[in-house]
């Protein structure tokens, strides 16, 4: 009798052991999935951008015919935080998103508004700048002063981006507009410059950088719409949106987001 007590009660401490190992490794495993993410960018040893080309947030320079901007410095200094080099790919606007879901970016800097309809499908860090989007015009045209005066008109704007869905929302709303869709904003804007199109819609902050260098065209009115430009990760992907976000609070703190915005937005030529 007492050999079966003895016998149970080994057991019973033997069960007890192995709880206790089995809880201790289901909270190891817990930390260890926290940390995967930064840790496997780490381990690939690079930062994979996913980015456009939009000056003056990504654009090529003409000299060295590397892509620079706004965002670039920005991703460089996410990479660093990290301890990784920067990987930047360049693709078009509609693939940016894609890009991240299929796991071939870690992030995507692209000048992107933050919308609700992107946020069912990618997190997004905090805002990294304000902006809207801005009604523009030939500088001799002096018929259209808002979008109230756009009724017969046709308009140019970029695919997938929010250019072409404020204008769709314009056509919703009753506006006797023909909407022109291409690949990149500059191609619109170049044919609105050779009298192919009435009016653009463009984002306010790279339309101030295009007209530094093109001053045939003009913006009219004020923004008639705000938004935020905010840097994507994968759905998901708390540990790097919150690595990011620290980034650009030191940023705003030590006055490097300042010095960015005077060197390419206001600075660049």
């Amino acid at each position: 009798m007492k050999k079966i007590k003895r016998s149970i009660a080994v057991l019973t401490i033997l069960i007890m052991a192995i709880m206790l190992v089995s809880g201790c490794g289901q909270s190891s495993t817990t930390q260890t999935t926290a940390k995967t993410r930064v840790d496997e960018i780490k381990k690939n040893g690079k930062l994979v951008l996913a980015t456009g080309n939009y000056r003056p947030f990504e654009y090529h320079d003409e000299q060295s015919n590397k892509i620079v901007g706004y965002d670039i410095d920005l991703a460089e200094a996410i990479a660093k935080k990290i301890g990784v080099p920067l990987e930047v790919k360049e693709m078009q606007f509609t693939s940016l998103i894609p890009t991240l879901q299929n796991g071939q970016a870690d992030l995507v800097i692209a000048a992107m508004y933050i919308t609700d309809q992107r946020k069912e499908v990618v997190d997004f860090a905090d805002p990294y700048m304000d902006t809207g989007m801005v009604l523009v015009v030939n500088s001799g045209d002096t018929a259209i002063k808002s979008v109230n005066d756009l009724n017969g008109k046709v308009v140019g704007v970029k695919t997938g981006a929010t250019s072409e869905k404020v204008a769709q929302d314009l056509k919703d709303k009753g506006a006797n507009i023909t909407i022109k869709s291409y690949k990149e904003t500059v191609d619109y804007l170049l044919d609105m410059e050779n009298g192919r199109l009435d009016a653009s819609i463009n984002d306010l902050l790279n339309q101030l950088e295009y007209n530094k260098t093109h001053p045939k065209v003009k913006i009219v009115g004020e923004p008639f719409t705000k938004a935020s430009l905010g840097i994507a990760v994968k759905k998901g992907d708390k540990e790097l949106a919150d690595l990011v976000n620290g980034v650009l609070k030191e940023m705003k703190q030590n006055g490097e987001a300042d010095k960015l915005y005077q060197k390419w937005l206001i600075g660049s030529k």
